[in-house]
């Protein structure tokens, strides 16, 4: 990302323009939140196996404000944003579990940041629909632990030796959302680069195995100031709930002309409106 991007960036998000950005706590917060109540998290186009995105800063910085994207490209943006400002910022891979237990051989699927402020480190996921939490999340990664992290946003980062669980209480028990790797020589987040970044991405798109939001479902999700919109398809059937500080405040079914008229109207992307096929 160069000066020219970044200012573009802050013009998406309409970062007030006598607000100086530097690497402390105060602006991951304020870039974290303006990030995910911009741009909106949709798999559609994965899911209709349109083709591999590209993860440029050019492209990403020209599509995610009309299309959306998924955890690669809405996490990709972040990076670049954190790095340009001065953080230390670091890519780790996972495998989205969202209740499920993890499985040997189990493909991975997605991108979380690990942002060191100091002696703290902070979990970003901006790219997990409307599951990604609502602020960055300080952690220790050293033992297991609760942290909440505003109203209705309870998480427990489980900590093993040879990796890390990331569970997010709702009603009233935990949800097990995701599994990252701890390396035992370390004891840290085992990182990713850039190259093999794309590669995972790339592998989302065309490998093997069941992929759950390419193979099974599709999501178009926004953060407000308050709240969670979580457009839903699964077995032919669509829905929407909005939650509010943890707690659903609205839930509805919907037949896809209003999924795609209230996805325009609520998270401003306009597909066509067209029946999903069910796989």
């Amino acid at each position: 990302m160069d000066a020219e991007q970044f200012a573009k960036y802050l013009e998406l998000v309409d970062h007030p323009a006598q607000l100086t950005l530097m690497p402390d706590v105060t602006s991951l917060y304020i870039i974290y939140r303006e990030h995910v109540t911009r741009f909106p998290y949709q798999n559609l186009h994965l899911y209709l196996g349109k083709p591999l995105p590209d993860l440029s800063v050019s492209s990403l910085l020209e599509t995610l404000p009309i299309q959306g994207g998924h955890c690669f490209q809405q996490s990709e943006l972040m990076f670049a944003v954190l790095k340009y400002v001065g953080f230390q910022v670091e890519r780790v891979a996972a495998w989205v579990l969202m209740g499920n237990q993890y499985q040997e051989g189990m493909p991975l699927n997605h991108n979380i940041l690990l942002v060191k402020i100091g002696e703290d480190t902070y979990l970003c996921d901006p790219g997990l629909a409307s599951a990604s939490p609502r602020f960055p999340i300080k952690l220790n990664m050293e033992s297991t632990e609760e942290v909440t992290i505003s109203e209705g946003d309870m998480y427990k980062l489980e900590v093993e030796e040879k990796f890390y669980q990331l569970h997010w209480m709702m009603k009233g028990s935990y949800l097990l959302m995701y599994r990252f790797v701890r390396s035992t020589s370390t004891g840290l987040a085992e990182i990713s680069d850039r190259e093999s970044t794309l590669e995972l991405c790339k592998n989302v798109y065309n490998g093997p195995g069941f992929i759950p939001i390419r193979d099974k479902y599709v999501k178009v999700a926004l953060q407000t100031h308050d709240s969670k919109i979580d457009f839903f398809f699964v077995d032919g059937s669509y829905s929407l709930k909005i939650f509010t500080k943890g707690r659903p405040r609205e839930e509805k079914s919907l037949d896809y002309k209003q999924f795609f008229q209230m996805v325009k109207e609520m998270c401003n992307l306009e597909f066509e409106s067209v029946e999903i096929v069910r796989k």
